[in-house]
């Protein structure tokens, strides 16, 4: 399928003249991801729940994943592919969801899959069944560590149940930020959303932010619904946890773009009219901060004096200890205990101290997630 093929069928497509929408449409973003591709867009098309569509956005592809997207359109005529260049992930997903016309919308990245009745289950849940009212449905995920075959299963804080009202405001719209276990996970995938809801809250999305990226929607999009649903023991969502991912290494670039992304949660957080909005994003920035020090306490190849000294500047930047006194809550998890410690006092002798246990992690074990 040409590009200048698939552009006619999706603007057929957005026109709504020759088909109708499907209640569901998976978009998945695609590049380079050829190895696990195929693997992906079964699991889609094997669903038990048949009112769906798939949209491929290819992210200008270097490798055979064009082809393979261009191979399933042919096969089933509920797929489309759309080739275009490369813009980053937000960009794409985001292309996908202005040209699917479902009501509903789901997220798949290319290298991640769904069990068989994953829809099933999440549109059995929608109010009604149909494609009425600002929904949400929430489910969790299996991380799959591909390098030694290990499972752990991810789900909400939240209780299980359907979340309206009064219920919603206080128990998940009040609590979806700053807390070390998050009420709601903020990945954009393991849910269902009505389209409208994502439509709304397009303008708060940001290219230029990498680490986040998720949570410029998701939270501007639960804030704004009306019914949220938490699924009770829905781990249909697999996510490919690949040992070597350039995502799980240093980012020089990762303290500015959790700068921009707290200025987005606030404007959110304003435009929502959210009582205890301020606090939330402030806290949640604490533990994005402390990603921010784990980031830089996991680099290596650089003379230690070096992370010294750049963990010192970015604590006084953000005049740490003050931060942490402020907004920082009771900490279960080890490593951001340690973290913490610094922020209380960037003295070099905590931060060597510290770093130390971290690299001596990163150097028994390849399992180290952030």
């Amino acid at each position: 399928m040409t590009q200048e093929a698939t552009r006619k069928t999706t603007q057929r497509t957005a026109d709504g003249m020759e088909r109708t929408a499907a209640l569901v449409g998976v978009i998945v973003p695609v590049y380079n991801g050829e190895n696990y591709l195929q693997e992906c867009i079964d699991s889609v098309l094997s669903q038990t729940f048949r009112d769906l569509e798939l949209w491929l956005i290819d992210d200008g592809s270097r490798d055979g994943s064009g082809a393979l997207c261009d191979k399933a359109a042919v096969q089933d005529t509920r797929v489309h592919v759309i080739h275009k260049k490369n813009e980053g992930l937000m960009a794409t997903w985001i292309r996908g969801v202005t040209e699917c016309r479902a009501p509903y919308l789901c997220f798949l990245d290319c290298d991640d899959w769904l069990e068989r009745d994953c829809m099933e289950k999440m549109t059995a849940s929608l109010a009604g069944g149909d494609a009425s009212g600002k929904q949400v449905i929430c489910g969790g995920y299996v991380i799959e560590r591909e390098w030694n075959h290990t499972k752990e299963k991810k789900g909400n804080a939240a209780a299980p149940g359907v979340y309206e009202g009064e219920r919603l405001r206080r128990e998940l719209q009040e609590k979806l930020l700053g807390n070390e276990n998050r009420t709601l996970i903020l990945s954009r995938c393991m849910k269902l959303f009505s389209r409208e809801l994502l439509l709304d809250n397009l303008h708060f999305c940001d290219p230029r932010i990498r680490m986040g990226e998720d949570v410029s929607i998701t939270v501007p999009v639960l804030l704004d619904a009306e019914r949220v649903v938490v699924l009770a023991e829905n781990y249909d969502y697999h996510y490919r946890f690949v040992s070597d991912s350039m995502a799980h290494g240093y980012d020089a670039g990762m303290y500015d773009n959790i700068r921009r992304l707290l200025d987005i949660l606030h404007r959110e957080m304003e435009e929502k009219k959210v009582p205890n909005g301020h606090l939330q994003a402030e806290q949640e920035f604490l533990f994005l901060f402390l990603l921010v020090l784990k980031n830089e306490m996991r680099r290596q190849n650089v003379p230690e004096r070096e992370v010294v000294s750049r963990v010192q500047e970015l604590c006084r930047r953000e005049n740490a200890a003050e931060r942490i006194r402020k907004y920082g809550k009771p900490i279960q998890d080890p490593a951001n205990r340690l973290l913490s410690f610094v922020m209380k006092k960037p003295s070099g002798l905590r931060i060597r101290a510290v770093r130390s246990v971290f690299l001596l992690q990163a150097r028994g074990s390849r399992k180290t997630e952030q």
